[in-house]
């Protein structure tokens, strides 16, 4: 199942991002719950889901917001049971969120028929030499239990992409589909340096059951050319399927 983060195209409202895509025919939709109000409105995203025949399958929070979304985050996600969450690795002095998320998240995704994955995020420091997260390597991540793999994520720290594959195993619940192209993270799946192509038919050949999100940057949709938007969208759907749904 192929899904589309809404926060690929933050310029656009909520609607117009379901609106895109449904016609760019994805499997559904993943909503990156943020300071707009409309991602944290359950009965509102229902009715969106109910007007385009999107299905909602999946949640995350916004990296640069997710210390004061928590409540906000999961009054919305328990209204969306099934569906997967998935939460980034605290950051090194962020305890609240550090508590909230080893201890509050897993009762919660127990509670409301949750899928709970952690998620990599791409590789940072702190005064030039300290990682700015806990807990964000690949093999962390699988010992605390299911994993969304960030291929960009996982390629800013210098790790292989399809060894990725082999150490998750059937921890590996969800994917984020991105590459990397002249040095810009979150470029097209189809065009940049990771061997996703590879990576698609690997999973493909291992039967994997997750669900793939394209997380991309809204400069790589050319965010404001409307036609082209959902074109983008259709190249990035059509890649997925040559390598990953087979016949």
């Amino acid at each position: 199942m192929l899904l589309f983060h809404s926060s690929n195209l933050p310029h656009y409202g909520l609607e117009r991002v379901f609106e895109f895509t449904k016609s760019a025919g994805y499997d559904g939709i993943e909503i990156g719950v943020s300071l707009n109000f409309d991602t944290q409105n359950p009965k509102y995203l229902k009715k969106l889901s109910d007007r385009y025949d999107l299905p909602i399958k999946a949640f995350s929070l916004s990296e640069k917001h997710e210390e004061s979304l928590t409540q906000a985050f999961q009054k919305t996600v328990r209204e969306f049971p099934e569906t997967i969450i998935t939460l980034n690795p605290p950051q090194v002095l962020s305890f609240e969120y550090k508590k909230w998320l080893n201890k509050i998240v897993p009762k919660l995704a127990q509670k409301y028929d949750l899928i709970f994955c952690r998620k990599n995020v791409p590789s940072k420091s702190v005064m030039g030499f300290l990682p700015a997260r806990s807990d964000n390597s690949i093999y962390v991540l699988k010992e605390k239990g299911y994993v969304a793999l960030d291929l960009t994520a996982l390629a800013s720290s210098n790790e292989d992409i399809m060894h990725s594959i082999r150490v998750l195993g059937n921890h590996l619940k969800h994917v984020y589909l991105s590459n990397v192209a002249r040095n810009e993270l979150y470029s097209l799946p189809q065009s940049g340096i990771l061997p996703i192509e590879s990576f698609l038919t690997k999973l493909a050949q291992k039967k994997y059951r997750g669900t793939f999100s394209v997380k991309v940057s809204p400069k790589q949709l050319l965010e404001g050319e409307e036609d082209k938007v959902v074109e983008k969208m259709i190249e990035v759907r059509k890649f997925y399927e040559k390598y990953f749904v087979k016949d």
